[in-house]
């Protein structure tokens, strides 16, 4: 294999978006597209973006209003845990992670904003589980090139991101030496 000289990233920050290598041998991580929701000296957290579950909120969620909002696949760390994105500055508790986009927030506002119709799947998405590293883990996975950050595009709606085509979509944007990684076979021997 020819190693590809990819030039030096940009440190990640919160709201960038984090694009797997083309052959990264964990499955949970094949062609991702992961938000980074938090990244500090302490650590990194992120949500993958491209991973939807084929179930709805109200399937895993007792007590639930009726709504269609599909559930996406957010990382392997505490996949008993339910995480949610959303538009509203107004929950309360809510955390900012991006030009209008908010993460978490009080659950019974979210469950009474969704009975009024306030909140759909056009602005609001769930998540099992997370992505997370440790102290410095995040920044060794880039500079080994496991990962290749991006700043967020201003159209980017992540309440539209299911997609399988979301990861190539990006690295295209990318382009330069990027634009090979589009293009390659999903399993490296078959090319």
């Amino acid at each position: 294999m020819i190693p590809l000289q990819i030039n030096k990233q940009p440190s990640p920050k919160k709201g960038d978006l984090l694009l797997s290598e083309p052959f990264l041998m964990d499955s949970n991580f094949s062609r991702v597209v992961i938000l980074l929701c938090e990244h500090n000296e302490e650590g990194s957290f992120g949500l993958i973006l491209n991973n939807t579950l084929e179930i709805d909120v109200n399937s895993i969620v007792t007590d639930f209003p009726e709504v269609k909002i599909p559930v996406g696949f957010g990382g392997p760390v505490e996949r008993s845990q339910l995480f949610y994105m959303h538009q509203n500055e107004q929950i309360e508790g809510c955390t900012k992670i991006g030009k209008n986009l908010y993460l978490g927030g009080d659950y019974l506002e979210i469950k009474d904003r969704i009975k009024k119709d306030e909140m759909t799947a056009s602005n609001l998405r769930f998540f099992i589980g997370y992505t997370g590293w440790g102290k410095g883990q995040l920044q060794e996975e880039i500079d080994e090139l496991s990962w290749v950050v991006m700043k967020a595009p201003d159209d980017l709606n992540v309440f539209n991101a299911f997609e399988d085509e979301l990861w190539r979509d990006l690295i295209l944007q990318l382009g330069g030496k990027y634009k090979i990684m589009a293009d390659y076979p999903l399993n490296p021997a078959d090319n």
